[in-house]
Formats: structure tokens, sequence, C-alpha cells
């Protein structure tokens, strides 16, 4: 991944379909190198996409990830990644050529802290992708009340570390990797993502995701009412 460059953005809201009958929100984007990316939320069970950009992972690059060696993505981990609700748990996905090409997510640890990690597959890797994605997901993560972030990383991993002291975030060796932990900023210097057309775009992704719960009688409601939730995304 690079962290290099300023990434020029369409600033254009476009829609893909999906499941449900609610189109899926997407953002064009172009990268230094004039190559193009594609950036959308992942969608509930979209495992994919997922199972895409592992593919695209070399062993190191599997390694540096999950900390740990894994030839292949479990069947529960798959299930654990795809579980995103566009609040608590909110991953986008980067799409070169239509192909995916990186994921970035948050995971919510408690009110106002989450757990960030990324990936780019190798074939994409020091392009600015990386950038992009963190940029576009810190942004919702903001919006959604996260203050704190908390990050693993393996000190070999000098892409993300570079990316993450761009978000202010201090790393300390503990036990072989480095930690840490730093109030959400925005990334610095910015990537160039419409971060304006970022909110929007997860706007419209919560709504959809909210669609499907009451066409497919989930059983259960949502955390919160729609009109809540799009308040808490929208700038202020």
């Amino acid at each position: 991944m690079s962290s290099t460059g300023r990434i020029e953005v369409t600033s254009m809201l476009m829609t893909l379909s999906g499941p449900s009958t609610r189109a899926w929100s997407h953002l064009d984007a172009r990268l230094p190198d004039g190559g193009a990316v594609v950036l959308r939320p992942l969608r509930p069970g979209e495992t994919e996409a997922l199972e895409a950009v592992f593919d695209g992972l070399s062993p190191r690059s599997r390694r540096q990830r999950y900390l740990t060696s894994m030839p292949r993505l479990p069947g529960y981990a798959r299930r654990v990644l795809a579980n995103v609700d566009a609040r608590d748990h909110v991953a986008w996905l980067a799409l070169v050529a239509g192909r995916p090409a990186g994921i970035c997510r948050y995971v919510r640890t408690g009110r106002d802290t989450a757990e960030l990690a990324f990936e780019v597959v190798d074939a994409e890797q020091g392009r600015g992708v990386g950038s992009v994605l963190v940029d576009a997901v810190t942004t919702v993560a903001r919006a959604s009340g996260v203050e704190w972030l908390e990050v693993v990383v393996e000190p070999d991993n000098a892409a993300s570390v570079v990316l993450l002291t761009r978000l202010g975030i201090r790393l300390h060796l503990n036990d072989g990797l480095l930690e840490g932990r730093g109030r959400l900023r925005p990334l610095d210097p910015p990537s160039g993502v419409d971060r304006g057309a970022v909110r929007a775009a997860a706007i419209q992704h919560a709504g959809a995701i909210e669609d499907d719960e009451v066409a497919g009688g989930s059983g259960h409601e949502a955390s919160k009412p729609r009109e809540a939730r799009d308040a808490e995304l929208a700038p202020t």
C-alpha cells in the first residue's frame, strides 16, 4: 500500500443494483498513477468479495493482515467478516477494473472505540488504494460516533505503519507486535476522497440494509430508526 500521493475523486455518488430493491452506492476515484478505483460499502453476507481479496494476498500479506499463517479463509471467518451492519461493523471494498482489490473495516469494541483493519491485494499495493479505503472508513467511523481507534500490526508491515501514522496513531511494541490506540482524526494528508459523498453513501447503505431486513422478515429490529441513523451520519 502506498501512503503518498493525492487521489483525485470525481465527487459523484452512483448506484449499483443489489439483492434488495434499493440501489447500493459507490464512488469513483482516480489514483495518482491515473488508474481508476471504485469504493463501496461491503454488503451483508457478501463473502465472494472477501474470498477474492483473500485470494489476491500472498502468504506474507495474509500473515500481515491476520497475524498468523492462513492458507485459506475458514468458513466461520468468512461469516464473521461478512456480518456487517453499517454501524458497529463497517467495511468498504475497493475494486480495480471491476475486481476486488482491497477491504478496510472497523469493528466497534466499545461505545466510542473501534478496531481498524485493512488489506490490499498484492497486485494493487503501492498505488494508494489503502489510503482511499482508510480515509473512507474512518470518515464513516467519525460520523457514527467513534472517537478512538485501536490497531495491531506486524513490525515488518511498513506500509501500514506509515498509513496509521497519518491517522495520528502511535505504535508501541508488545509481545512481538505493534499495538496502538489513538483519538480518531482525519487522515493527514487526506487521500482526496470526497468525505461528504462517503457519508451520503453510508446513509444510503444503512437504509438499504434496513430495507432488506424488513423485506426479509429478519425478526429483529434495527438498533435505531433510520431517521436517527441518518442524523448521526449526516455532516454537522
